[in-house]
């Protein structure tokens, strides 16, 4: 009998002890928590006495700390990039708007002659149409963003598509005694897509190349198993970051001299995600070689 009463003295003590522990290591969770959010640290919480049913409970407090973090860093990414795509746009705005501003100014204030007015008045009109491409630009980027809109698909003659957003900067390219160099099958390439994007992504860059390049640019499609669109420009500096060029509002200091918002590649990045292809970029020495990848089906 006495054999007993020691084994269940033995079994309550033991289970005092378990229980004793058990509170302990549930009141020290909060009192951690709180401390891991006074500290804003990416410190995780971790159990004393190794409970199983208390660890499984850590272990999912834990993926929503690391959840909770990654998503603040997440948001301040985003916050930091909003400000400075606020501060790009007031640049990129304010830019063509003041100069125009100050054309209109000679104008009216000016004693000049008809002939010079007529240069003036133009010069006021390429700035107001610049000031019209980066609203277009910002607005068309914003639409993207929140569009939620099924995208029709339909089989392409993407070769005639290319010709016709090659065709549309032929003059631009000359007037710089420059070329765009197109090498591609004779043949038909068809592809099931969506011709409004495709022209997008093809003239953004394009344009893109014309802005940051002086040098002629090579166009390359190759027709496997998937479609490959390459466009190659020497580049006019090494300041370029490869691995940022397809961020929303990314600039040097090179390409804002001619003007760049900044969305181009974004733009169309957004678009060959939007058709199920791939869009990447590389440095080839001193080129700058981007290709879109498209599903030939």
């Amino acid at each position: 009998m006495q054999f007993i009463i020691v084994i269940l003295l033995i079994v309550i003590i033991i289970l005092l002890t378990y229980l004793f522990l058990l509170k302990k290591e549930l009141n020290n969770i909060p009192q951690k928590l709180e401390y891991i959010k006074s500290i804003d640290s990416n410190t995780l919480i971790h159990s004393e006495y190794n409970f199983k049913d208390i660890n499984n409970v850590i272990l999912k407090i834990n993926d929503l700390i690391s959840e909770i973090k990654e998503i603040k860093i997440d948001y301040n990414r985003k916050n930091n990039a909003f400000l400075k795509m606020m501060t790009n746009i007031s640049h990129d705005l304010r830019t063509p708007l003041t100069s125009a501003l100050g054309y209109v100014d000679i104008v009216l204030k000016s004693d000049i002659d008809e002939e010079e007015k007529q240069n003036e008045l133009k010069i006021i009109y390429e700035r107001l149409k610049r000031l019209e491409e980066l609203i277009d630009s910002f607005f068309e980027f914003a639409k993207i963003e929140s569009s939620d809109k099924k995208l029709n698909f339909e089989k392409i003659n993407l070769k005639l598509v290319l010709e016709e957003c090659i065709a549309n900067y032929y003059e631009e390219y000359k007037k710089d005694d420059r070329k765009i160099l197109l090498n591609c099958s004779k043949d038909k390439i068809m592809v099931n897509s969506n011709k409004i994007l495709l022209t997008r992504i093809f003239d953004n860059l394009i344009a893109n190349a014309y802005k940051h390049s002086n040098s002629n640019l090579d166009i390359c499609v190759t027709a496997n198993d998937k479609i490959k669109i390459t466009f190659l420009n020497e580049l006019l500096g090494n300041k370029l970051d490869i691995e940022r060029i397809f961020e929303e509002f990314y600039t040097v200091d090179i390409s804002r001299t001619k003007e760049g918002t900044g969305l181009g590649l974004a733009i169309a990045k957004e678009f060959t995600e939007q058709l199920g292809g791939k869009i990447y970029a590389k440095k080839v020495c001193n080129k700058l070689e981007i290709t879109v990848v498209l599903c030939d089906n």
